[in-house]
């Protein structure tokens, strides 16, 4: 029997044919397929949550949050007090210093959110020029606009024409293509370089040996922004740290 879902990155008609893999539960690194078979969770969430099924202690904390209140925006100056409070531990963690929480509902729209910051800040500081958003070969940034509009994945932008203007792509493992786009089109068009400090969706590729550090300082030294897609990575997923651009800024700039 077909089924009125939709399923994303999906051959549908694949999925009509043979019917679709359903999940019903799930109990720490295991999930079972309603005909009670069992498998590990090697996904862990694919990307987003490893804290295992059937976690008694969240759907507790989660229960005692929604009986005091279930939601409330935080535009203008309202706040729920749970959400100032998270904020604030994610603050102590975040790998900036004096770093700001501003809150999506997904890795794609944070993507979409820090392309038009960046574009923002150039225009604020009175540079409306730099507006080039720059992402590297193999790069999976969500499916919104801009993010689709950086995908180092080819097959990703077929089919959508050009969805924004003033997007480039360069090798996702070599800093010198960076700076030969600099050096082509000038830093002062590039608003922003993004990058994952490990590749997921393409392919989970490691950075190689310096390469995060080299081209943070290619932005620093260009007036470029620079900004990681840590969606993937972040949060203790790559473990020894927090976050992995924290793990991986260690080594300075190699030189030729």
């Amino acid at each position: 029997m077909a089924s009125a879902l939709w399923h994303g990155f999906a051959d549908m008609g694949a999925v009509e044919k043979n019917g679709a893999f359903v999940v019903s539960r799930g109990e720490g690194a295991y999930i079972w397929d309603r005909e009670g078979t069992r498998y590990l969770d090697a996904t862990a969430g694919l990307w987003f949550t490893n804290v295992g099924h059937g976690r008694t202690e969240i759907a507790d904390a989660v229960a005692a949050q929604l009986s005091k209140i279930a939601h409330f925006s935080n535009f203008g100056d309202f706040v729920p007090e749970t959400t100032q409070v998270l904020a604030e531990r994610l603050a102590t963690i975040a790998p900036v210093a004096g770093s700001k929480i501003f809150f999506t509902s997904g890795g794609s729209d944070s993507v979409d959110t820090a392309a038009k910051l960046a574009r923002r800040y150039w225009h604020e500081v009175r540079q409306p020029e730099k507006a080039i958003i720059v992402g590297r070969q193999k790069a999976y940034h969500g499916m919104h606009v801009a993010g689709t509009a950086l995908a180092g994945i080819p097959v990703n932008r077929e089919g959508y024409g050009e969805l924004m203007a003033d997007a480039a792509t360069v090798g996702w493992d070599d800093a010198k293509s960076l700076l030969e786009l600099i050096e082509k089109i000038g830093a002062n068009k590039i608003a922003a370089f993004f990058a994952e400090p490990i590749i997921g969706a393409g392919g989970v590729y490691l950075p190689p040996e310096g390469y995060l550090a080299e081209v943070r300082d290619i932005c620093r030294e260009h007036d470029i922004l620079f900004v990681v897609d840590e969606v993937v990575t972040g949060f203790g997923r790559i473990g020894g740290e927090w976050f992995a651009s924290t793990r991986f800024r260690r080594t300075g700039r190699r030189r030729p």
